[in-house]
């Protein structure tokens, strides 16, 4: 459900990109140092956001240095890395939320792939319910009123279509019709907005309530994206998906997109940043859109 909080790097400067990479590469290190070599599969640059934001937000004295990677080994140059106090947070929340996308891929289709990667980051994730134990609590409330709302939808598609028959063969009763009127296909993406805003909001002092905001935006923003690149998927398997479940086509996400994102953007804007404000306004202006773009180039939306 992550991966899509990226810079647009047609929109950096070339020292916008080496500060990007030493934030990443800095985030990094700090999932190898605190959970082992393995963890660094759980490295994200959706993360990497949230640490240049709090960087910017507060000012932390941040360590900076140059190390060799195990992705580019020797002769290769040294890479660069920038580190501060929101790293070891942001790497505590890479574990934690890598760990649940992995239960829900397990979930979903048993993935014998995901059952691996399983079984290789829950001692990672107990470690990470350590340090982060409310954090970690709240992941697992919301990855729980997800799935529970995602089956609710599956279930009223099902009634929807009539289940195995027609509608014609097994036509509603009132309250089964009431039922399928009262869902709300938004459910999903507002339980994921709340789960990370609250993760934001963590030690945020005075800018809680304006953190904890921007991330019920973008949280909710990330779980419909995520919807919209899958849409064709999702509508051939029977997955469950807000966009599939409304009938929407590229136009109609693009539109709700567009207002979802307007919804962190405005949060974003009333924060005191200084610092790489250029770098993350690539990213939440431009960079965000970069996989639906893909998915659906401008010139081809009806």
């Amino acid at each position: 459900m992550f991966g899509f909080v990226v810079a647009d790097a047609g929109a950096l400067s070339e020292k916008e990109k080496e500060r990007y990479r030493a934030v990443y590469c800095g985030l990094c290190l700090a999932l190898r140092d605190r959970y082992g070599q393995l963890s660094r599969a759980c490295l994200t640059y959706d993360l990497t956001f949230f640490v240049l934001l709090c960087n910017s937000l507060h000012e932390p004295v941040e360590t900076q240095g140059a190390s060799h990677c195990v992705m580019y080994p020797a002769p290769a140059a040294p890479r660069p890395w920038a580190r501060s106090t929101w790293i070891d947070y942001a790497a505590d929340l890479s574990v934690a939320l890598a760990y649940h996308k992995v239960l829900d891929d397990v979930a979903d289709d048993g993935d014998l792939k995901a059952r691996a990667a399983e079984r290789l980051l829950a001692g990672a994730y107990e470690r990470a319910r350590a340090c982060i134990p409310e954090q970690c609590a709240e992941i697992e409330r919301a990855m729980a009123a997800i799935r529970a709302i995602e089956e609710a939808g599956r279930s009223n598609a099902d009634a929807l279509s009539g289940g195995a028959g027609t509608a014609c063969d097994s036509p509603f009763s009132a309250d089964a019709t009431d039922a399928v009127l009262a869902f709300d296909p938004d459910a999903a993406a507002h339980e994921f907005g709340r789960m990370l805003g609250r993760l934001f909001a963590h030690n945020q002092g005075f800018w809680a309530e304006t953190m904890e905001e921007l991330g019920r935006g973008l949280g909710r923003f990330i779980y419909l994206m995520d919807a919209a690149v899958d849409f064709a998927d999702d509508a051939e398997t029977g997955s469950y998906n807000p966009f599939v479940a409304l009938g929407s086509d590229a136009e109609a996400m693009r539109a709700t997109l567009a207002l979802t994102a307007a919804d962190a953007v405005t949060p974003y804007e009333r924060l005191p940043l200084v610092q790489d404000t250029h770098l993350m306004d690539a990213i939440l202006y431009s960079g965000i859109w970069a996989q639906f773009n893909k998915a659906y180039p401008p010139e081809e939306t009806p």
